[in-house]
């Protein structure tokens, strides 16, 4: 600890803070940015100058009358961890008040209700947060809300120039057991709960304290960010603090972990992820001495990937329950088991690895470890079961691998994750129930195994469902939609079927799947076939009736048969259940209905009306394109009607020349709208931008500028956005919601609208494209009252002209058939969309451009540069990882070969040069008619069997090059999703016409057609960024991909 004044015995945390001030050696202790959007500019802050600041902090805090307090009063404390949150923590801490710190991520409702539990009446909060405090104080009557000290509150000479503050009369062996700050769980199992941090927890860390100089990622409020502090202030090394105001990016980190030079960062999976993606990122860690990674478990890639670049990278593996009890990074140098975990010498007394499940064990805290702040079990008394599960390294002893929770999630078939223990618990109390076990992993919807208890012998299966269904309602009612249970998803057990189970009575789940496989599939194929009883033959009104009743009955009620099902609240989960109810009850005759028939038709009129005609044999499936095209001609009618009153005005009209484009853009916390946003704040010529951002829920508070940071953020952005002003919006009303003084302003100033956003789901009928269609007009209907009519740039997608049966290439100009979309709801609607901006420009005199975007791919440098594993693409290739096969073209019958993709950068700046905004000839020729659509493919294709297979290998991967035919056969063979993500989307591979997929691709869609062949001649002469694009092929980005990809796989 180096040459010290006066020592003492150290009780709680305040007296190591005092006596950091009067340490000779006065190394700094912390190191943070000076200004708040600075990375490397850091501030040093000794013992001496920390103690001034926290005992200004106390006096400050004593003027706004908090005085000093014995018993333990509970203060919130909501924001930011930056210098002026830490110090204010620290000055209650003096007085005698215990923090609670508030995770930002909370929303308001969980923020009250943990101040309630804890019975505290007054939060702290950041200067940004002002109108969170504001909603939370709304449903806290009394609450007393607080700005967080300023510097200048603290940091005082009025402050300086008087005496220490002290507390009087304390008792230190009290202190030590008291509490000093308080924190909550993360709430994956529900809300979260209050873990109290006593002083004697804190001083226990000094034992794990690391004597490097350190770089800490993670905010203060983290369990693992405040321990950290407090390691480095007692050991005497400085820590360097990353920023908590500025995005955490490669470029950020990186810059930030530079400045500091620091000799061990401690992170989490996160962000080294980010620092992996760059070499000069990876350049950085191998500078440190050592790389602690926690809070969540490292995918083996990554921890290899840096180890394998000489990093020494190890785990720290603990929880706010219990603090740390696991490390690798006490390992030797030349031990490449990083993620093989070692307990500390003080923990292993306390630490049980029981036997779960064969060699796997759970992590059991036995009383006694002082790092422990609760208990949750008497097996052992007074034990703490983490429900975290390891395995045992084979040969080094004492060496444990991290592999799940018992507690994990049944994955459905689209992705949604279901929680089964807080439904199995609710269930599971009936006094007829001995046990219940949720199943659907990889399935479309879960359900749910019954095992009937003793008290139930003479109830056939109907009484004994009558009897539990409002328990299962009850559950269902407190569990997230899409994992309900449906009646139909029950499967009722005997009494004298064993349920596999410890000798704790605990479930092994993985044996109940396995010795119940067979009962769970019948359930699923019963939702294909109709039951063993008659079938109803009922007329559609009857027909209506029922569907309204059988809504109720999955807890959803409908307000009447034309009533919208997506509006209403009808899920996908809701849809699938239905359809599952029809095909068991309803007849159809021999048609087979389409997975989202419901959707589809949109309400319970016309979903009992195609029911009746299916059974009568007129409304046979496949015959809608006619009825859709009507549709879609009355949509194109509905909504090119605009006021004519200023037709004459418009027509007249010549664009006015200012000093600087003015911006809205639609759509910038999408992906694409991403890197528009970033573009735009890149181009001088740009004076303001208008973000629109749909409006929250009611009730929701946050702001649109922190909605637009976090979007921006976690997609890797870091913008400067002084001249983005982020507007919630609702683009169906004529004033989009805004007031009537924004309005006017955005009429005389806006000169362009980029209108990206657009629902993207692929499930939904046109139908329910409507609100869209609504809020392209309203955006027309406000370019057409400019005095100068701003000039539209519309994102269409080539999706529109995806079932065209032209050998020809797709012109850059009208589709005349309406015919050609895909048969998606989706791709029709942007062709109806496509329409009425040409009759804006045709009729009215409207300034528009249309492009139509094609495949996305991630950009080389700019955002995060994962492409989303869920996608096609990105699944196909996946197969190589699982199941060593790729396919040799993407489709037999449809050429399949040729990729025209673009990345993301591109497809952006490209939209700034066809809508005239940067440098670029005008919108058409000079003396010729106005270009209005444009094709956006890369004009330079590449072969997906010559030349992307073969830079897949180059990246590393390993696979066989087999048929469309042959891969589908191997997809299909191995059942298991989790091992074969691949087989998501087998059912729409299986389902396309031609087995081929489009070779230019859609705007990361996943939709089904021929290969078509996209015209750019026009795009190209007008857009420089297109011209130069290259190829994915081309350079590093393939290798990149595959890289980000094997990080998340």
């Amino acid at each position: 600890m180096g040459d010290a004044g006066p020592k003492e015995e150290i009780f709680t945390f305040d007296q190591l803070l005092r006596q950091r001030a009067v340490d000779v050696d006065q190394t700094p202790l912390l190191a943070y940015p000076k200004s708040r959007p600075g990375l490397d500019d850091y501030e040093f802050i000794d013992g001496n100058t920390l103690n001034r600041f926290v005992d200004g902090a106390a006096k400050a805090l004593i003027a706004k009358g908090f005085k000093p307090v014995e018993e333990e009063t509970l203060v919130g404390i909501f924001g930011l961890s930056d210098l002026d949150y830490v110090i204010t923590v620290y000055g209650l801490g003096r007085l005698g008040y215990v923090s609670f710190l508030l995770s930002p991520r909370l929303p308001a409702s969980a923020v009250s209700s943990l101040l309630t539990t804890c019975k505290s009446k007054t939060l702290f909060y950041g200067h940004d947060n002002s109108a969170f405090a504001e909603s939370v104080s709304k449903s806290l009557p009394g609450l007393i809300s607080l700005p967080i000290l300023l510097r200048s509150e603290y940091d005082s000479k009025v402050h300086a120039s008087t005496p220490l503050f002290e507390r009087q009369n304390i008792n230190l062996e009290k202190e030590y057991f008291r509490a000093y700050m308080m924190v909550h769980s993360s709430g994956s199992t529900g809300l979260p709960k209050p873990i109290i941090i006593t002083n004697k927890r804190l001083t226990v860390t000094f034992l794990t304290a690391t004597a490097l100089t350190g770089f800490l990622s993670l905010p203060f409020f983290h369990a693992h960010g405040l321990v950290t502090y407090t390691q480095h202030i007692y050991i005497k090394k400085t820590l360097y603090l990353m920023n908590g105001h500025v995005p955490q990016t490669h470029d950020t980190v990186t810059a930030a972990i530079k400045e500091a030079n620091p000799e061990i960062v401690w992170t989490v999976p996160y962000v080294l992820k980010l620092l992996a993606e760059k070499q000069d990122g990876i350049d950085a860690l191998k500078k440190c001495q050592m790389v602690s990674s926690g809070g969540s478990r490292c995918p083996d890639d990554l921890g290899d990937l840096l180890a394998s670049q000489g990093v020494f990278i190890g785990l720290t593996f603990g929880a706010s329950e219990t603090g740390v009890m696991l490390s690798s990074l006490t390992r030797p140098h030349d031990d490449r088991t990083w993620n093989y975990m070692r307990p500390a010498p003080h923990v292993k007394p306390f630490l049980l690895m029981r036997p779960v499940d064969g060699e796997i064990c759970e992590a059991i805290v036995l009383d006694g470890h002082k790092s422990k702040a609760i208990s949750n079990s008497d097996d052992p008394p007074n034990s703490y079961h983490t429900s975290d599960l390891f395995v045992r390294h084979p040969t080094i002893p004492d060496a444990w691998k991290f592999v799940g929770r018992l507690d994990d999630r049944i994955t459905l078939l689209n992705g949604e994750k279901v929680l089964p223990l807080p439904i199995e618990g609710r269930i599971r109390r009936h006094p007829l129930v001995r046990e219940t076990v949720m199943f659907g992993i990889d399935k479309p919807v879960p359900g749910i195994l019954l095992f009937r208890s003793e008290n139930a012998p003479n109830l056939n299966d109907k009484q004994f469902l009558d009897e539990l269904w409002p328990t299962i309602h009850e559950a269902n009612t407190q569990a997230e939609g899409f994992s309900q249970i449906s009646r139909e998803m029950v499967i009722v057990l005997g009494s004298d079927v064993e349920c596999p189970s410890t000798d704790k009575s605990s479930i092994k789940r993985a044996q109940v799947y396995r010795d119940f496989a067979t009962t769970i599939e019948e359930i699923y194929v019963r939702m294909e076939k109709h039951g063993h009883g008659p079938l109803l033959r009922m007329s559609e009104k009857e027909l209506e009736i029922w569907i309204l009743e059988r809504f109720d009955e999955l807890d959803l009620s409908i307000s009447n048969a034309e009533a919208d099902f997506f509006t209403s609240g009808v899920d996908s989960l809701k849809a699938l259940q239905l359809r599952g109810l029809i095909v068991n009850h309803i007849e159809v005759g021999d048609n087979t209905l389409g997975s989202m028939i419901v959707y589809d038709c949109g309400n319970a009129k016309k979903l009992a009306k195609k029911l009746y005609e299916l059974r009568l044999g007129s409304g046979a499936i496949g015959d809608e394109d006619g009825k859709e095209i009507e549709l879609m001609d009355s949509l194109i009618e509905k909504y090119s009607r605009f006021d004519v009153q200023n037709l004459n005005q418009i027509a007249s009209r010549k664009p006015s020349k200012v000093g600087g484009s003015v911006v809205i853009l639609t759509g910038a916390t999408g992906s694409l709208g991403s890197h528009l946003l970033y573009q735009l704040i890149s181009t001088p010529s740009i004076a303001k931008i208008y973000c629109f951002i749909r409006a929250p829920p009611s009730g929701t508070t946050i702001s649109a500028v922190d909605r637009l940071t976090t979007s921006l953020k976690s997609r890797n952005f870091s913008l400067d956005l002084s001249k983005v002003t982020p507007l919630y919006s609702d683009l169906t009303l004529p004033s989009f919601g805004l007031t009537t003084s924004t309005l006017t302003l955005l009429k005389t100033q806006t000169t362009h609208i980029i209108h990206c956003a657009w629902a993207v789901n692929f499930a939904l009928p046109l139908s329910n494209f409507t609100p869209q269609l609504h809020g392209l007009h309203s955006l027309l209907s406000f370019t057409l009252t400019q005095l100068n009519p701003a000039h539209l740039l519309f994102c269409s997608s080539i999706g529109v002209a995806t079932s065209s049966q032209s050998q020809a290439p797709i012109p850059e100009s009208p589709i005349l058939d309406m015919r050609q979309p895909s048969s998606t709801g989706y791709g029709r609607s942007k062709l109806v969309a496509e329409k009425i901006v040409e009759n804006a420009v045709r009729r009215y005199g409207a300034e528009a451009t249309i492009v139509r975007i094609g495949q996305i791919v991630p950009a080389r440098e700019l955002g995060s540069g994962v492409w989303n594993v869920d996608e096609a693409i990105p699944l196909i290739v996946r197969s190589a990882d699982t199941l060593g096969v790729l396919p040799e073209s993407l489709g037999e019958r449809g050429g399949g070969d040729v990729c025209a993709w673009v990345e993301a950068d591109v497809v952006a700046r490209c939209v700034l040069e066809l809508a005239g905004i940067v440098e670029g000839k005008e919108n058409g020729e000079e003396g010729g008619e106005r270009q209005l659509f444009y094709n956006l493919v890369n004009p330079r294709p590449f072969s997906w069997k010559l030349e992307f297979l073969p830079g897949l290998k180059d990246a590393g991967l390993k696979f066989k090059a087999v048929t469309w035919e042959k891969w589908l056969e191997t997809v299909e063979a191995e059942k298991d999703v989790q091992r074969n993500p691949s087989r998501k989307l087998l059912g729409f591979w299986e389902a396309r016409e031609n087995y081929g997929m489009k070779g230019q691709g859609e705007e990361n869609e996943k939709e089904s057609g021929r290969e078509v062949r996209f015209d750019t001649k026009k795009a190209v002469e007008k857009s420089e960024a297109l011209r130069n694009s290259q190829r994915v092929v081309d350079g590093d980005l393939v290798a990149r991909l595959v890289q980000s990809w094997k990080g998340v796989w």
